[in-house]
């Protein structure tokens, strides 16, 4: 069995074994060793220093323009490059939405109006939070078909004319189309003598205020009473599927009723009746069965107007 002898000399001093020292020798170089390893593995290990070059936009909207044809409206969205996007469209309120990732907005105010055209009510747009996508949303006053086209210097977006529809059968071509395109004015800019005013939708001649909606079945047919403060002698009519129902919408009309009214219908064309007050108009609207979504019309009276939906209907059909 091995020992270790340690030395106390008179002088109260001691003296350690030669293996001791050589020992505590070697565990010096072991450590110091072990800590240059730590120090070159994090100095390898180190990364170059994060810039803000990669979060910047690719792409910058500088300005939106519009063309008007006789068959479509065309929203221009400038830029110095083609724009990458994802659409999205939305029912209520009417609107196309579009994200633009990785791109920024460059001098352009948050809202614009167009000159009055029968598609486009308004332009506004927006940044997100982290300011890497740029949001454009576009008011639509009637439902209607539209196609993107990529350019060079940004996105054409075609949106045809409803009264065109029927006649029309694609998409306008807008390349051909000679004359400057329209740039808008922002909401607060100052209207310079000659230039086009966008104006609010104003209301039906004769009617302003909603004041009853009342529905009677008959043995053909539903009859959807819209009792007003005058004649309503039109309305932006639209079905939709899934669930089907047919979309009334009265510009300019106001509505004194608080909140979503629904009326119950028994009926084989009709389920129920809703109806609801929005700051720029009174939407409508008719639940039904999708074989049913063409069977109605609507008939102008001295204090609002009626709506008809069933067989009856089908065969006179005012839209």
């Amino acid at each position: 069995m091995m020992g270790w002898v340690i030395k106390h000399h008179v002088n109260g001093s001691l003296e350690w074994p030669a293996a001791w020292v050589e020992l505590s020798r070697r565990a010096g170089w072991v450590i110091g060793l072990c800590w240059l390893a730590v120090l070159l593995t994090t100095g390898c290990a180190s990364q170059p220093p994060v810039t803000d070059a990669a979060s910047r936009p690719t792409n910058v909207i500088r300005d939106f323009l519009t063309i008007e044809t006789p068959e479509a409206v065309a929203v221009i969205v400038k830029s110095d490059q083609p724009l990458t996007y994802t659409a999205i469209r939305q029912e209520d309120p009417r609107v196309v939405y579009f994200q633009f990732p990785s791109t920024a907005l460059e001098g352009l105010d948050a809202v614009y109006f167009p000159p009055p055209n029968p598609v486009i009510r308004s332009i506004r747009s927006a940044e997100a939070a982290a300011g890497s996508e740029a949001r454009v949303f576009l008011e639509l006053a009637q439902d209607t078909s539209y196609e993107v086209i990529p350019d060079p210097e940004g996105l054409k977006i075609v949106f045809r004319k409803p009264s065109g529809a029927a006649a029309f059968g694609g998409m306008p071509d807008i390349s051909g189309v000679e004359g400057p395109a329209r740039k808008m004015p922002p909401a607060n800019s100052k209207i310079e003598p000659g230039t086009p005013k966008m104006v609010a939708a104003a209301p039906a001649p004769g009617a302003s205020v909603l004041r009853d909606v009342r529905t009677e079945v008959r043995a053909d047919a539903v009859l959807i009473r819209v009792t007003a403060d005058g004649t309503l002698n039109t309305a932006n009519v639209f079905t939709l599927e899934n669930p089907a129902r047919i979309v009334f919408d009265f510009m300019g009309l106001y509505s004194r009723f608080k909140g979503e009214q629904r009326i119950p219908v028994r009926s084989p064309w009709v389920s129920q009746v809703r109806h609801l007050g929005y700051p720029d108009k009174v939407r409508l609207v008719v639940d039904t069965e999708a074989r049913h979504l063409k069977s109605y019309s609507i008939e102008p009276t001295a204090d609002g107007l009626v709506i008809t939906v069933g067989p009856m209907a089908a065969g006179d059909q005012k839209k």
